[in-house]
């Protein structure tokens, strides 16, 4: 009797555990493929950059958010745009690390009033798909050594958020 009533509570909650599509992977494998996604962009490997730091930037990683927002600011191995690179920048921004901020609000004064605005809209768009609070992410800022090199460790939190694709180009925005 509890064999059979325990293969009838396997064939129901299986299939239900498949269909969210959840991903789980462990801190240090995150942590790894996103220093190996760096050391990739950093040799000019943008192809392995981009599959190593895309899955990570769309799940709040802020260093990836970091380098995938360069790729497509210079068009490296993605179709150059300002507005996706500055969505990525401005997400990334989240961390508080005053070199990117200050980035993101150098290009942002730069840009015509009517690009500042479309810049705006893709950065809500990102930080309410790609956010820390959207992503249940925290993240731990650090001192390097003796330089003032600040780096960022990040931490998602044990929640179900929901996985957005990339933006590839332009036309895939959703500036509504």
């Amino acid at each position: 009797m509890y064999k059979i009533l325990f293969v009838i509570i396997i064939a129901v909650i299986l299939p239900a555990c498949q269909s969210n599509r959840a991903i789980i992977k462990d801190i240090d494998a995150i942590h790894k493929q996103e220093r190996n996604g760096i050391k990739l962009y950093q040799q000019g490997q943008y192809a392995g950059a981009f599959e190593e730091l895309g899955e990570l930037a769309t799940w709040g990683y802020k260093d990836a958010q970091y380098y995938l927002a360069f790729m497509f600011l210079k068009g490296q191995h993605v179709e150059q745009s300002t507005l996706i690179g500055m969505g990525w920048l401005g997400v990334a921004a989240e961390s508080g690390i005053e070199e990117w901020v200050a980035f993101y609000d150098k290009v942002h004064r730069k840009a015509s009033p009517e690009l500042q605005l479309r810049i705006d809209a893709v950065v809500a768009d990102y930080r309410r798909k790609f956010g820390m609070k959207a992503q249940f992410i925290s993240c731990r800022k650090s001192q390097i050594g003796t330089s003032k090199k600040v780096a960022i460790k990040c931490t998602k939190e044990d929640k179900i958020s929901k996985i957005y694709p990339i933006d590839l180009t332009e036309s895939q925005l959703r500036l509504d």
